[in-house]
């Protein structure tokens, strides 16, 4: 009895693991840093500006895969080595497919002249958006985005969270990756979604 149940079985196991391997090899794999959510959250209400100072609604995030970073143009350190990684990212995606969005979370400094020069050294390419700070704040949570202001001498620096936001071409906040971005994976990972 053993033996019939083993020889039905075997053939069965050997072509359930050969479909396996052979549908695992159709998909990018994602990548350690991406961090997908149970289930995508629609953005809304989105009432900002570009560095043109043009008004970003919604249907700016849809269309298109996007890439939203939040920071901001003084940053001594995070957001231009993360600006520098996306550049990298965007060198490497097939087609025209894919926004990246630097949104600024110090409207107080960054005016659109300030973001446009310097989103602009990146890649000109990119976007870079800012406005009322309720209007940043109300996109940020709806991306789980922390971010506060901190006293730094007679300044201030922006304390802020680090991920890249993931939203897909219908506007859904998809899950995000997290530092350190390994670019190449995130490349192949996002080609394989276009």
């Amino acid at each position: 009895m053993r033996q019939h149940i083993s020889k039905v079985l075997s053939p069965l196991v050997f072509t359930l693991m050969s479909v396996s391997l052979i549908l695992a090899g159709c998909s990018e794999p994602m990548p350690e840093s991406y961090q997908p959510l149970p289930q995508s959250i629609k953005i809304s209400d989105v009432n900002l500006y570009d560095q043109n100072g043009q008004t970003i609604h919604d249907e700016k995030l849809t269309g298109q895969w996007s890439l939203v970073f939040f920071g901001y143009t003084y940053c001594p350190d995070v957001c231009p080595t993360t600006l520098a990684e996306l550049n990298r990212v965007a060198a490497n995606i097939k087609g025209d497919e894919l926004q990246v969005v630097l949104v600024s979370v110090d409207p107080e400094r960054d005016n659109p002249e300030q973001l446009k020069n310097y989103i602009e050294y990146f890649n000109p390419k990119f976007q870079a958006w800012s406005g009322d700070i309720n209007n940043i704040e109300n996109l940020a949570r709806q991306m789980h985005i922390f971010f506060q202001k901190q006293a730094y001498g007679e300044s201030y620096l922006m304390d802020h969270s680090s991920q890249v936001v993931l939203v897909n071409p219908n506007g859904e906040y998809t899950g995000f990756f997290t530092a350190p971005l390994n670019t190449d994976d995130m490349s192949r990972y996002l080609n394989s979604l276009m």
